[in-house]
């Protein structure tokens, strides 16, 4: 059989990976401390449900137009309004199944092949490989664990070139959890302007930061980089949402038309059901986005300082998202010539501990983990790194 080159550009992702291959030692009743998933334990708040469950009752079960219920657009709209002071219309909407929909239509909408897009190490797995799919370019930019992974405009502009069609940021980064201050996205929006390069930023972990640090959104800059502003936003992880499969993307009216276009023809509509419990989500209370980011303060700040508890490892405190991005370097190299994926690998079935290795976001020193689990998860999987590291 002759697969396309399309597909041949590009692999499974390496955190679907670890999902599947966690998922599997759990079935065969191993005890599994799972720290790879980036998903959040809490349950989905219950007003929440009973939108979804009141949806099922009054058979709204059929097709939605292919953009999502406007009744969602407007509901996406208020709550970008309220948070972070932005000025979005619903024709400027497009409600999609996940924030990775939405990047996905996105990257194929805008990028041609030979096209350049540069995107900061490390970075979020899908990333890279989308780009590929549609035939891009990468150009990675390096950021340095000295400066806690934080990205700069100069960093960016030194990368552009004249092949640059797309500038794609993520901030709180998954997996380093480095947020990108005002200041430098101020500049990165206004280089984009200047250079009319299209910016997408990839906000699906905006309300989780730490440190003092204020939720901020591009959007919220003024009106006049919005014409080259595409903002990827989801319910996934700010309402523990993420099987219900709803994304959204804010851009111009121009280009969510063209992403609509691709939409009508692979997904059609996001999740009927899903859509209502989405706008009760987001126009309903929002005590349960705080309970989880005081939980996630607690968990971080306990898996940090344990982490660099342990000889051989070195964690920086991450200033968002809910991960930990520790360098193991000296556990590799070696007369074995061990890599971060070959430790994972061992960590998956000596210590029974899920970690994503670095490789998978542009890195060959670190493991990502997850601390959107329970303390007490947590406090296991600690142990059991500190116990396999020690043979080490």
């Amino acid at each position: 059989m002759r697969l396309s080159q399309r597909v041949a550009r590009i692999s499974i992702s390496s955190t679907a990976k670890v999902f599947a291959e966690a998922s599997k030692l759990k079935s065969q009743g191993i005890d599994l401390v799972d720290l790879g998933a980036g998903e959040p334990d809490f349950p989905t708040p219950q007003n929440i449900k009973q939108a979804a469950i009141q949806a099922i009752h009054k058979n709204f079960t059929r097709y939605t137009p292919t953009d999502g219920i406007n009744e969602l657009k407007e509901a996406i709209v208020y709550r970008h309004t309220e948070d972070f002071q932005s000025n979005y219309t619903p024709e400027e909407v497009l409600v999609t199944s996940g924030g990775k929909h939405a990047i996905f239509n996105l990257i194929s909408a805008l990028i041609d092949p030979g096209d350049e897009v540069v995107i900061p190490s490390p970075y979020w797995v899908t990333f890279r490989e989308a780009v590929s799919y549609a035939g891009g370019n990468c150009k990675f930019v390096k950021t340095t664990e000295s400066e806690n992974f934080r990205l700069t405009a100069l960093q960016i502009e030194n990368a552009l070139s004249e092949k640059t069609r797309l500038i794609l940021l993520n901030s709180p980064n998954n997996p380093s959890g480095a947020v990108i201050s005002q200041k430098e996205l101020h500049k990165i929006a206004k280089l984009a302007y200047k250079r009319n390069i299209m910016l997408l930023s990839d906000e699906c972990y905006c309300h989780f930061v730490y440190g003092g640090l204020p939720q901020f959104s591009m959007a919220s800059l003024s009106k006049t980089y919005q014409e080259n502003l595409i903002i990827i936003g989801s319910v996934s992880k700010t309402y523990s949402m993420t099987g219900w499969r709803v994304g959204y993307c804010l851009a111009s009216p121009i280009l969510v038309k063209a992403m609509l276009k691709i939409q009508s023809h692979c997904t059609s509509n996001a999740n009927s059901i899903a859509q209502k419990a989405a706008v009760e989500a987001l126009l309903g209370s929002q005590n349960s986005v705080q309970t989880m980011h005081i939980e996630y303060s607690k968990r971080r700040a306990f898996i940090v300082q344990a982490l660099n508890e342990i000889p051989g490892i070195s964690c920086n405190w991450p200033d968002g998202a809910f991960y930990v991005y520790p360098n193991v370097k000296q556990f590799l190299g070696g007369v074995n010539k061990m890599t971060a994926s070959h430790l994972a690998l061992q960590l998956l079935h000596k210590a029974h501990v899920a970690v994503v290795p670095g490789e998978a976001f542009g890195t060959h020193e670190h493991l990502r983990l997850s601390y959107a689990n329970s303390i007490h998860q947590l406090k296991e999987g600690v142990n059991r790194l500190k116990t396999f590291f020690e043979t080490l």
